[in-house]
């Protein structure tokens, strides 16, 4: 997930993650040397370059609203678990 750590939609889908007991690796993109450049690369691969950017199994599913669709229509347990995650949901 590529994040911004002042971000609230950002915060709401890390802790979407930690409800369901999965741990995911978050790229802090305010806190990283290259974070600028970044956006501009998570847009020419899937078309968007805001955060929270989140990929699942190498996966881009979107942000923080199309997490929280996938989290409510169960779709998000099936992805974890296709993917090798173990969680809670």
């Amino acid at each position: 997930m590529y994040s911004k750590s002042y971000c609230p939609y950002c915060e709401k889908a890390k802790n979407v993650f930690k409800k369901g007991d999965v741990e995911v690796k978050v790229y802090e993109l305010d806190r990283m040397n290259t974070g600028d450049a970044i956006p501009k690369k998570l847009k020419s691969l899937s078309g968007q370059s805001t955060v929270p950017n989140i990929y699942i199994g190498g996966k881009h599913i979107g942000g923080c609203s199309d997490l929280l669709a996938l989290e409510s229509s169960g779709k998000l347990k099936d992805m974890l678990l296709a993917a090798g995650v173990k969680n809670s949901f």
